[in-house]
């Protein structure tokens, strides 16, 4: 409110009260009032979390304004001339007050209002009083300020997740709902959230939208009504008294920026428009089901032949001289003919393929063969323990009593061709093979299958006196049981060779192997222990013929071995430590050569190494 030409101004008074007594007064004309805890303040107020000092009131940009500055420890109660209350604790969450750099929320205080301010222990009441009569002191200079203002970084707000909800009474009755993309737009049209006829409206305006996790209010005249605060509506028009509604430059709306804790009502005509917002309403999700694939099932046409050739049948027209049809008709029988011909022979084809002995042989299946398609797994608690696949050869039933009696059908050549045939098995299977020895079954000794190729005597298969390599002249006992022992050549001199001795030669030493790890990261880092015992496994047979060599020159070693190592980020393998007691201490090379040769693969999750142990356990042969 402005003071007449012929009023004479009124000044500003503050007096200072604690438990209901007076214990200051200041008229501060048109200097800053200053409050804190310091002594050099205008108003000095002892309490918790209140400033050492800061500007409580400070003149406005206008006369007739004074900006009030609030912490959130203070409170203050603003009353007008023309009855508006306004108490800074009810509006002081609604996001309504500016805020500046130190933190202090910014209130108008308007000419002639009164009110009072709570800081502390203090009651700091403040009005506008007639000049007094007697001289005023003279105002005190302005104080240098003794700290540069510090800009204090916002908090980052936590999103308001609520949405706008709208509730319209009026002569049709009342409607809730929440309206598309949190817009609320008012107007003569029909498409409008809010339609309003005949009021002075635009066709359609923008009132309320969401602005950086707060709404925007574009507040237009013709529209009354305020916002509610603990059940009391304060008006538009007291907030854009107050300042707090910004005039926009554009147009004559009032723009108000506002968080989600305000409500309030919008009067347009006879229609009352109440906004809130709400928790948005749970989206149910709706499962929906494919349909099902049909499943065709396919059926190969069939045909009956018996009804085709029975039933009669239309002549094939052809057009020409009776010449060219009847070659035609030739032409045309023929190829029928022949097609079936054809068609029989070769739906009745048995190919048959024709196999040397030799080949025979190479594809016939042996004991270590089966003996290697196995892999012994096992599971103890904890981890898991694999062990390494048997390579020895079980035992062959063979024959004791040798086999029939020379034969003396034989080719000149038959010590050649057996040879030749028994070397190039073992170049091609690398296995080992027994017998050698004179003709009839008499007595002899262990071989191998080049020696027994090279006198003549091959291997003996089938009865009746065929051979399965050449140069065998005798039959055998028949099949890969009669290895040894079976009939020779012309210059042939099988021995038998005992079943227990082909049994502990086919026996072989065995390997077991566990593995674990003391990092925590296993599993977290892209490598599990699956992994690491499937890739230590490749090395076993290696370190298996190191145990063998060994087994030869002292066939009862045997013991455990632990090896430690780290497996790095990229795979490879370092720090491997290799631990063999006993007459195992000469595989220790071997060992750790072999898994120095490991390498996991680069893994992306990997930091750091892992430390990982493996114990070898050998078992030589029963």
């Amino acid at each position: 409110m402005t003071p007449r030409k012929d009023e004479e101004r009124k000044i500003l008074a503050i007096a200072i009260m604690r438990d209901d007594k007076v214990v200051g007064k200041l008229t501060p004309g048109s200097e800053p009032v200053r409050l804190g805890t310091g002594y050099n303040n205008h108003i000095v107020v002892e309490g918790e979390n209140l400033p050492d000092s800061m500007v409580l009131i400070t003149p406005g940009d206008d006369v007739n304004t004074l900006v009030l500055r609030l912490s959130d420890q203070m409170d203050s109660t603003i009353e007008s001339s023309d009855g508006t209350t306004l108490k800074f604790e009810d509006l002081r969450d609604l996001g309504i007050f500016p805020v500046d750099s130190d933190g202090y929320y910014l209130l108008n205080i308007k000419y002639l209002d009164k009110g009072h301010i709570t800081a502390g222990p203090l009651v700091i009441h403040f009005s506008f009083i007639d000049t007094p009569k007697q001289t005023a002191p003279p105002p005190e200079k302005k104080e240098k300020k003794e700290k540069k203002e510090k800009k204090k970084e916002k908090a980052e707000e936590k999103p308001d997740n609520r949405v706008l909800k709208i509730i319209v009474e009026g002569s049709d009755g009342k409607k809730e709902f929440l309206p598309n993309a949190g817009l609320m737009t008012i107007g003569e049209a029909e498409y409008n959230t809010v339609s309003v006829k005949n009021i002075g409206l635009p066709r359609i305006h923008t009132l309320l939208e969401p602005h950086d996790n707060k709404y925007l209010l574009r507040l237009i005249p013709g529209i009354k009504g305020g916002i509610e605060v603990k059940g009391n509506v304060v008006p538009f028009a007291t907030l854009i008294e107050r300042h707090l509604m910004e005039k926009d430059k554009t147009s004559e709306s009032y723009l108000w920026v506002f968080d989600k804790n305000v409500g309030g009502v919008f009067t347009l005509g006879d229609v009352e428009v109440f906004f809130s917002f709400t928790e948005p309403p749970e989206v149910v999700e709706k499962i929906v089901e494919k349909p099902k694939e049909k499943i065709i099932k396919y059926i190969p046409p069939e045909y009956n032949w018996e009804d085709f050739a029975t039933r009669p049948h239309d002549g094939l027209a052809m057009k020409g001289n009776r010449e060219e049809l009847n070659r035609n008709a030739i032409i045309l029988g023929l190829g029928m003919a022949i097609a079936l011909i054809t068609g029989s022979v070769f739906d009745r084809f048995i190919t048959v393929i024709h196999e040397s002995k030799e080949q025979m042989l190479r594809s016939a299946p042996t004991a270590r063969v089966a003996t290697l398609a196995r892999q012994q797994i096992s599971e103890g608690i904890g981890e898991e323990i694999v062990s390494d696949m048997s390579i020895g050869e079980e035992s062959v039933e063979v024959g004791t009593s040798g086999g029939g009696p020379a034969g003396s059908s034989g080719p000149s050549d038959g010590v050649s061709d057996g040879q030749a045939a028994g070397e190039a098995v073992l170049q091609s299977s690398g296995f080992a093979g027994y017998g050698t020895g004179g003709a009839g079954g008499s007595s002899g000794i262990a071989s191998d299958l080049q020696a027994a190729a090279a006198s003549g005597a091959g291997l003996a298969s089938g009865g009746g006196g065929e051979a399965l390599i050449a140069g065998a002249g005798g039959g055998g006992s028949g099949g890969l049981g009669g290895l040894v022992g079976g009939g020779g050549g012309p210059s042939a001199n099988i021995a038998g060779v005992s079943s227990s001795e082909v049994e502990a030669v086919h026996r072989a030493a065995e390997i077991t192997f566990s593995a674990h790890s003391s990092s925590s990261e296993i599993g977290v880092q892209g490598r599990t222990m699956n992994d690491i015992r499937r890739k230590t496994n490749m090395i076993i047979m290696r370190i298996k013929r190191a145990y063998e060599d060994l087994l030869r020159s002292n066939p009862t070693a045997s013991g455990t071995i632990s090896v430690n190592f780290s497996i790095t980020p990229g795979g490879s393998v370092v720090n491997v430590s290799v631990s063999a007691p006993g007459a195992l201490s000469s595989l220790t090379a071997s060992v750790q050569a072999a898994v120095q040769s490991l390498n996991f693969g680069p893994s992306s999750e990997q930091v750091e190494n892992i430390p990982t142990g493996v114990t070898l356990n050998l078992v030589p042969p029963d």
